[in-house]
C-alpha cells in the first residue's frame, strides 16, 4: 500500500505511470508532474475507470475513503461515476428549486424572459392581471407542487367574473410552465386545455353609423364639462382611423408637424409593424392646440392627469362615448370600421384603406411583390375622410361625391386642393366646433 511519501517523491516520467494501491486505487503520474487518483473496477465483465481527484488536494486519506464507497456500490452493481454524477444532478436541482423553484420566481423570470418583445401597455396588462388572480394564490408555491385541479379551479372562479381574463391568465400559465419545463423545475406542463373554458362569444366591435356618428360628433362639440385632452383624443381616434392605444399612448417625439405625418413606431404596433399616418389639416389644427395644453416636458400627447409618466388610461375614451349615451352602439375600436365601411361603400381601393388601417394584406404572394406605400393616396384618403367627418358635425348632407372622385380609386384620386374646395369650412378650435 502507498505512503504519502511516496507519492510526493513520485517524479514525473516522459511517460505517464501507476502508483498502486489496494483494491484497483492507484495514483497517476502524468509527464506535466500531476497526480491523479484513479479507481479500476469491473461491473458486469466490463472494465470501468473512475476519477477521484488529484493529490495532494484530495489526500490519501480521503481517496481511500471516497474508494471504499465507490466498491461498495460496484459490490451492489451500481455504476460508482454514474452514481456520482446522479447525486451531482440531484444535488443541483434540489439547489435550482431552493433558488428558482416556487411560481412568483419562475414568473418574475418568464416576465423578463418575454416581456422585452411585448408593447408596454402589453406588460402593464399581464402583470396586472397576473398580481391580481394568480400572484396571492401561487407566490410562495413550489412550481412542481401546482396541480391541474387547483389551476382549473382558480381559472374557473375568474372566468365567473371575466370571462377574457381567465382567458388570458391560461395563456400565461401555459408559458409560465413551458418555461420552467425549459428550466429544468418540471418534467410537465399542468396547465388545463383550453376546453376547461367556456368558448368565447366573439363579436365584432360595434360601429356606429353614419346618422350615430353625425349625432356623437354633435354631443361631443356640444359637452361643456369634457376635458378638452380627452375630446382632443377622441377626435384623432376618428380623423386618423388609428386603434385607441395608438392613439392615446402616442408621444410627441413620434410627431412631425412640419411634414404633417405621424410615425408609430413598430412596439406599439399590433402587427408589430411601424405605421406612417398622414396628418389631416384638422388633425393638424387639433395637435397644434393640444401642444398648447400639454406642459412642454410632457413625453405623451394625452399624459395621465394621476401620473404624468403614464399615457392616458385604457378606457377613457370607452368611458366617454358610455357617458354620451352611445354605449353599445359603438366603441372607440369600432370607429376603424366606420372609416372602412364609408370608404368601401365609396369604391374606394381596398389597399389604399387597409394601409390607412395598419393592416396586414390578406394575399401574402402579392404583399411580396406590391411593395407600394400609396403615401399620396392615403394622405388624400384621410383628407377627404375628415372633411366628411366635419359635414357629419355640422349634420349637412352628403356631398354625392361620385365613384370616379373618391380618393384611392382606379380612376384617379381628389387632391387636397379640390377637397378645400370640397368644404372651405374644416378646421377645429380648442371645443372642438370648426373656426
Amino acid at each position: 500500500m502507498l505512503t504519502t511519501l511516496q507519492i510526493k517523491s513520485a517524479k514525473p516520467a516522459e511517460r505517464a505511470y501507476k502508483l498502486a494501491d489496494t483494491g484497483g486505487l492507484f495514483v497517476l503520474v502524468q509527464p506535466n508532474g500531476s497526480k491523479l487518483w484513479r479507481y479500476k473496477f469491473r461491473l458486469d465483465g466490463v472494465e470501468g475507470l473512475q476519477a477521484l481527484g488529484a493529490f495532494p488536494e484530495v489526500t490519501l486519506a480521503d481517496a481511500r475513503l471516497a474508494h471504499a464507497e465507490s466498491r461498495k456500490l460496484v459490490a451492489k452493481g451500481v455504476h460508482p461515476v454514474q452514481a456520482r454524477r446522479d447525486e451531482r444532478e440531484s444535488r443541483a436541482h434540489a439547489e435550482l428549486h431552493r433558488v428558482k423553484g416556487n411560481f412568483g420566481a419562475v414568473c418574475a423570470d418568464w416576465n423578463a424572459a418575454t416581456g422585452a418583445v411585448l408593447r408596454p401597455a402589453t406588460v402593464l396588462q399581464r402583470n396586472r392581471e397576473i398580481e391580481k388572480d394568480l400572484t396571492p394564490r401561487f407566490k410562495d408555491r413550489p412550481i412542481s407542487k401546482i396541480t391541474r385541479l387547483e389551476l382549473t379551479a382558480a381559472l374557473k372562479e375568474v372566468e365567473a367574473r371575466a370571462p377574457e381574463v381567465a382567458r388570458n391568465l391560461r395563456n400565461y400559465l401555459w408559458g409560465i410552465f413551458e418555461y420552467a419545463i425549459d428550466s429544468g423545475l418540471i418534467a410537465d406542463n399542468p396547465v388545463p386545455p383550453v376546453r376547461v373554458l367556456r368558448k368565447r362569444n366573439q363579436e365584432n366591435h360595434p360601429a356606429l353609423s353614419p346618422d350615430l356618428l353625425s349625432e356623437f360628433l354633435r354631443k361631443l362639440d356640444a359637452i361643456d364639462t369634457l376635458h378638452e385632452q380627452t375630446r382632443i383624443a377622441m377626435l384623432l381616434v376618428v380623423l386618423t382611423a388609428c386603434r385607441k392605444a395608438e392613439v392615446t399612448g402616442g408621444k410627441w417625439s413620434e410627431i412631425d408637424l412640419n411634414a404633417a405625418a405621424w410615425e408609430i413606431p413598430a412596439y406599439r404596433m399590433k402587427a408589430g409593424r411601424a405605421h406612417w399616418v398622414p396628418l389631416s389639416r384638422q388633425c393638424m389644427k387639433l395637435l397644434q392646440e393640444l401642444r398648447a395644453l400639454v406642459p412642454e416636458d410632457s413625453v405623451y400627447l394625452f399624459p395621465n392627469r394621476l401620473d404624468p409618466d403614464r399615457p392616458m388610461a385604457d378606457r377613457t375614451l370607452n368611458a366617454l362615448m358610455e357617458r354620451l349615451g352611445f354605449s353599445g352602439d359603438g366603441t372607440p375600436h369600432g370607429m376603424r370600421a366606420t372609416f372602412s365601411t364609408h370608404f368601401n361603400a365609396a369604391g374606394a381601393s381596398i389597399d389604399v384603406i387597409e394601409h390607412c388601417l395598419a393592416h396586414l394584406p390578406g394575399n401574402r404572394v402579392r404583399a411580396a411583390y406590391n411593395r407600394h406605400a400609396y403615401q399620396a393616396e392615403r394622405r388624400d384618403l384621410l383628407q377627404t375622410w375628415a372633411n366628411h367627418v366635419d359635414q357629419l358635425r355640422a349634420n349637412l348632407p352628403s356631398s354625392g361625391r361620385s365613384r370616379s372622385t373618391v380618393p384611392g380609386t382606379a380612376k384617379g384620386a381628389t387632391t387636397s386642393g379640390q377637397c378645400r374646395r370640397a368644404c372651405p369650412t374644416a378646421g377645429y378650435t380648442t371645443k372642438g366646433r370648426r373656426s
